[in-house]
């Protein structure tokens, strides 16, 4: 291969010899296991760890406080997709295509989201500035959206190993990360019973993980710095930009429903919804699990083998319908005695969402498969618009339902655009698969 790698509008990138063993050798089924043992085990923690960093925050300051405090977490997350712009897993992707390239990508998204982060983190002060959140909460926003440039680093340090499918680095340090602020912010909360120390703990917790992070690949992977090369960066941008848009409706559609309760309702309802949804959230564990392990080996197979592609779909959707039920079921028949016991009597509202949520989550895993379907074959901008029109109903459904039946209205209309869009996707990536066979 030549030194020299041309991009018609770009300046030459320089190969990259890697070591033989960046790369797994082991058979196929004991790869996927191993590594889906190691994203799980991740995955596990970091939930335990946020959960019980969750559950001291709902007891320890109550309904309204703990609206505000999932307030703030949504929006600092939604905005968390403009920062990153998709271009963890379009790395991912293109480094599974081109090995050689994965320095020049690392150096490069890390310089381009140094500057998206800020940008982004700006954004965020002016358009809440122009809200009617009280002062309180928009002085604790804009210290929680500090952690935003800590954080979007260091997630693409943690992709970065996937590339080479060596997912125990992102595993152990997502966990260490969630760690030291469960940690951190569990104390300050018991030591303070206020909300702002917890909010200059996560933002501490964060710039420590992205320290850690960033000794931690360098040191197995090798030196890199962030590069700051505009020409690089433009065609970065045209190239991820489908599959980013598809991020960031995917994420603006699931935590939308929390900000419009606020702006529709008050602290204490948001507080109710709140705590269903975290259930929500952790129930989503596996399919992430499962699906940052299997992702590499769908890409590769869409295009090099497509029955083979054909094979692992079926599988892998049979696997998600039994585990996205099983949870599902689950938290249906207990939802009254998981809400009591976690979070108190407080929020026995909260046992009527998580029953509707319920269905949510068996809906969501499945797509959650289909969406990645589509991006492995190359269809992220199929994928963006179906999110697209599931974000603007969403919307509408929110406001016709949040008025009258507030947090119930809000899973309802959370239920409902699960459903349509396992219909479109399914669609689609039934297309997509007689298209490549």
């Amino acid at each position: 291969m030549p030194d020299d790698v041309a991009v018609p509008g770009v300046a030459p990138f320089k190969s990259v010899s890697l070591p033989e063993n960046f790369l797994p050798s082991q058979p196929a089924k004991f790869y996927v296991i191993k590594n889906t043992v190691y994203i799980f085990a991740g995955r596990a923690s970091n939930a335990v760890f946020l959960f019980l960093l969750t559950l001291v925050v709902s007891r320890q300051l109550g309904p309204a406080l703990f609206g505000v405090y999932s307030l703030l977490v949504t929006i600092v997350i939604a905005a968390n997709c403009f920062s990153n712009f998709g271009f963890d897993i379009w790395m991912v992707r293109e480094v599974t295509r081109e090995p050689s390239q994965a320095k020049n990508y690392l150096s490069n998204i890390l310089g381009l989201k140094i500057v998206t982060s800020l940008v982004t983190i700006l954004f965020v002060f002016l358009i809440f500035r122009a809200t009617d959140l009280p002062p309180t909460t928009l002085r604790l926003l804009w210290i929680l959206s500090v952690s935003l440039l800590f954080n979007t680093l260091s997630q693409s340090l943690w992709h970065y190993g996937n590339c080479f499918k060596q997912f125990i680095f992102h595993s152990v340090l997502w966990a260490s990360s969630n760690l030291i602020k469960s940690v951190l912010g569990i104390s300050l909360v018991l030591l303070y019973r206020e909300l702002e120390p917890l909010i200059w703990g996560i933002v501490i917790a964060e710039a420590l993980t992205l320290i850690l992070s960033f000794y931690v690949i360098r040191h197995r992977f090798g030196a890199f710095v962030p590069e700051f090369r505009f020409s690089v960066w433009k065609d970065y941008l045209a190239r991820s930009a489908p599959m980013a848009l598809g991020m960031i409706f995917s994420v603006l559609y699931f935590r939308l429903d929390i900000v419009m309760l606020q702006l529709m309702t008050d602290e204490k309802v948001v507080g109710f919804y709140s705590a269903a949804y975290k259930l929500f959230e952790v129930s989503v564990v596996l399919p992430h699990s499962i699906m940052l392990v299997l992702f590499p080996t769908l890409v590769e197979e869409y295009h090099s083998d497509p029955l083979q592609f054909k094979k692992s779909t079926k599988k892998v959707f049979g696997a998600f319908c039994l585990i996205g039920g099983g949870v599902a079921l689950i938290l249906w028949g207990f939802s009254s005695e998981i809400i009591t016991i976690v979070f108190g009597d407080e929020f026995f509202p909260s046992i009527a969402v998580l029953n509707i949520l319920s269905g949510a989550i068996f809906l969501f895993f499945l797509n959650f498969l289909l969406s990645n379907l589509l991006i492995s074959s190359g269809r992220e901008a199929i994928n963006t618009w179906n999110l697209v029109g599931a974000t603007i109903l969403n919307i509408i459904l929110n406001l016709a339902l949040i008025p009258q039946y507030g947090a119930i209205g809000a899973a309802w209309s959370t239920l409902f655009c699960e459903a349509a869009l396992v219909l479109v996707l399914g669609i689609e990536v039934r297309k997509s698969v007689k298209a490549n066979s």
